[in-house]
């Protein structure tokens, strides 16, 4: 009536769903990376990196002019 349940059946199902999980997140992370790319290939993180490197070289021409111009008023 109560047979046991051989060792190999019993692993089975106590990690396939928990190797299923992590299967599925595997695959949902590379989708989403892939999603979050440019078209010329760049991350988004490399282009955040690259607008925040723009940004400080135009706030340091904006800080040059405006050094200049307190030298032309004084």
């Amino acid at each position: 009536m109560d047979e046991p349940v051989p060792w190999y059946v019993s692993l089975i199902v106590s990690w396939l769903p928990f190797l299923l999980m992590l299967g599925v997140w595997a695959w949902i992370v590379r989708a989403v990376s892939k999603s979050l790319r440019t078209a010329d290939g760049k991350s988004l993180g490399q282009v955040v990196e690259l607008y925040g490197q723009e940004l400080k070289r135009q706030n340091d021409l904006i800080e040059q002019l405006l050094a200049e111009r307190r030298k032309e008023r004084s």
